[in-house]
């Protein structure tokens, strides 16, 4: 953990208490990478030789800079009823402390995985997050408070994050009241990005989407990526086709449309790579670098496997 974090919602502040706290940079270094899944050839691994064995080669790079983001893939409990798919994924709640070890300061809980183990399993994945130092977005105990995002400071920056899912769920009735998962639709970009990049000086825009294999962006994928950076996102990364995706400069704003992977295990449906992208902004939002470095996942482990490209 690289910061002194405050995380600001809707019903107050919350402090997560970090070392580091006097920095008071004008710049922030952002590290975002794609899918964490630490269930089923994962978690067989970790429990073989050690939870700290997917991230060990990668996580130097995930602690550089001031904030971590990634998506999990696999929800953390023991609660909850297991959805009967064929793919249903968890992940044992301890995990939660590795993923704190590994770097991570915030993580996406907007995806198709996210209800596996339903309602009950959703809310224990963010309650051992939260109490591991990370903050979780994209999903809350109601829709208004899932779609208020999060506000992080790192020094003298804050940093905004909202994430958002394209998926439908077979088990999961919507209902704004309870348990709520951010649906991925123009009119939910529209209604939660402005009202959030007013109260940030860097906006982080989580998109779940696309075609699992799939490097190509679609027109609409393009349209809407472009459309969260219009209404005032700074950062636009994607997740779920578990490939590495086109990075496109937008109006001086940067879109990633697939970070692919960082932790899978063997059954991952793609070329189970991704990237490690890293951007420095200023307190207003101007991009000043970013640099991706790929990498691949090999017997559940990421590693690093060419050289850095950016700008």
């Amino acid at each position: 953990m690289k910061g002194c974090l405050v995380v600001i919602g809707l019903v107050g502040i919350a402090v997560v208490a970090l070392g580091g706290c006097g920095r008071q940079s004008d710049t922030v270094t952002l590290t975002c990478v794609g899918d964490v899944m630490l269930g089923r050839g994962v978690a067989r691994l970790c429990a073989e030789r050690g939870p700290d064995y997917p991230f060990a080669e990668v996580a130097p790079l995930l602690r550089e800079g001031d904030l971590t983001f990634g998506n999990l893939e696999s929800p953390l409990t023991e609660a909850g009823t297991r959805f009967p798919r064929v793919n249903a994924l968890r992940g044992e709640p301890e995990m939660a402390e590795t993923l704190a070890r590994a770097g991570f300061d915030v993580m996406s809980v907007a995806n198709n995985h996210a209800i596996d183990y339903g309602r009950p399993g959703l809310a224990r994945t963010r309650e051992v997050l939260r109490a591991a130092g990370i903050v979780p977005v994209g999903a809350a105990a109601t829709q208004a408070v899932a779609e208020a995002g999060v506000v992080v400071e790192a020094g003298a920056v804050r940093v905004g994050f909202l994430a958002y899912s394209n998926f439908p769920y077979a088990d999961f009735v919507r209902d704004p009241e309870r348990e709520s998962i951010v649906r991925l639709n123009e009119a939910a970009l529209r209604r939660t990005i402005p009202g959030l990049a007013g109260r940030c000086g860097v906006l982080v825009v989580s998109l779940h989407w696309g075609r699992e294999g799939v490097r190509e962006v679609t027109a609409e994928e393009r349209r809407l990526a472009r459309l969260a950076v219009d209404l005032g996102a700074d950062l636009v990364v994607g997740h779920h086709a578990h490939v590495r995706g086109e990075i496109e400069e937008y109006k001086g704003r940067l879109i990633a449309y697939c970070l692919g992977n960082l932790v899978f295990d063997e059954d991952s449906y793609g070329g189970n790579e991704g990237w490690v992208l890293r951007c420095v902004y200023e307190e207003g939002g101007r991009l000043v670098r970013w640099e991706a470095t790929p990498v691949e996942v090999r017997g559940g482990r990421a590693r690093v496997v060419g050289p850095t490209v950016g700008a």
